[in-house]
């Protein structure tokens, strides 16, 4: 119902504001590459981001992501010449957001420190005791792999090295010789034992050492990359996005997706990484980050109304959404957070506008699914 009035109102259709168009096409080439620096599910595309804060803040302005998941809204906002923050719980995200944003600003730099913590690391990894390490981990890496990885990413953890702890994380795990375990799933932790036998592909199972691998892809990481000005301002936050330690109307625009209603598992997909972040249960992080169908609701009103005091007036707030199909039925999370925003703030904070951007197979994180078919792009204005 919500919808239909937004259409004859004229505020659905994308020839009055916001088109797909303006981020149509692969970024993967022409993106910074510390996108790529780890994978992450569900990741915004980062010709969208750019494009949304373009569209809805100026050079010099603060933009939020209260859900910035790999840190592709702080990190293009920055590249955009405008101050940053990102939040999010998950420990992953928080590490590969803050890894972005606090890399060394030149490649040698970061060459060096990450060729100083190998050494030490190589030195240690007789101290690694792998019977201290659960079963399922080990079965992922060759027992000296692990030790060595083990090693680095504990000096890593200690000297609160954010970017090269984000470089490990981001070659844990995939079938590609340049990644440190055995055949398995690039974004989400499965061996591939079956496509992959061990006698079958002896090498894909052999020693791979550290020092190569990550070096490699601190090199990769500064493909394309040019140094932030350091003249702006960007922190990034690990809080419950319902309420964040900001002060009232302290940001002009807040450019974020938040979690799919219950599509995808941040926890489980990334529970590699994570236990080398010192979480043991992958469980316990994902009953705070999953948005299931009982607390969805009653969350995102508080973090509607977190939104509505954090955002100064006449400022906006675009958010990516999905759709997802499960057991027949379609549940429309931006109908649903507009319909929110009505009920408590009347006149406050209003659904301007409303944007599809069906999503292409070839696009999906998990293909030939009924999970998200489409982005809704939902844009809230705080009324002056």
């Amino acid at each position: 119902m919500f919808d239909s009035q937004l259409a004859l109102a004229g505020l659905a259709d994308p020839e009055e504001g916001l088109s797909p168009s303006l981020w149509r096409g692969c970024f993967n080439a022409r993106e910074g590459s510390m996108h790529q620096l780890g994978p992450y599910v569900g990741k915004l595309k980062s010709g969208m981001a750019g494009a949304l804060i373009r569209s809805f803040s100026a050079e010099g302005d603060m933009v939020l992501d209260p859900f910035s998941g790999s840190g592709v809204v702080p990190y293009e906002a920055l590249e955009l010449k405008r101050n940053a923050i990102g939040n999010d719980l998950n420990p992953y995200a928080y590490v590969l957001t803050l890894g972005k944003l606090s890399a060394p600003r030149f490649e040698a730099d970061a060459l060096k420190r990450a060729s100083q913590y190998m050494d030490r690391a190589e030195r240690n990894k007789g101290e690694v005791d792998l019977r201290q390490v659960p079963e399922w981990v080990r079965e992922f890496f060759h027992p000296e792999t692990l030790k060595e990885t083990l090693a680095l990413f504990r000096l890593l953890r200690e000297g609160k090295e954010f970017f090269l702890q984000a470089c490990v994380l981001g070659i844990l795990h995939h079938v590609r010789p340049g990644f440190l375990s055995y055949p398995a799933s690039h974004l989400v932790p499965y061996l591939r034992r079956k496509l992959y036998p061990p006698e079958q592909f002896p090498k894909m199972y052999a020693y791979r050492d550290v020092r190569s691998r990550f070096l490699a892809k601190v090199r990769r990481a500064y493909r394309r990359h040019s140094p932030v000005d350091a003249s702006l301002n960007w922190q990034v936050l690990q809080e419950n996005a319902m309420h964040l330690s900001l002060p009232d109307q302290s940001v002009d625009a807040i450019v974020s997706s938040p979690p799919y209603f219950g599509a995808l598992d941040y926890g489980r997909d990334n529970r590699l990484r994570l236990w080398f972040l010192g979480v043991e249960d992958y469980k316990e992080v994902e009953k705070q980050l999953t948005s299931k169908d009982r607390v969805y609701v009653p969350q995102m009103t508080e973090v509607v109304k977190e939104m509505y005091r954090l955002l100064k007036p006449g400022k906006a707030a675009v958010l990516v959404l999905g759709d997802y199909k499960r057991n027949g039925k379609v549940a429309d999370s931006a109908q649903t957070i507009a319909e929110i925003a009505q009920h408590i703030l009347p006149d406050k904070l209003v659904a301007e506008q409303i944007v599809d951007d069906p999503i292409p197979d070839d696009r999906r994180t998990r293909r030939k699914t009924r999970t998200t078919s489409k982005d809704r792009i939902l844009v809230l204005r705080k009324v002056v």
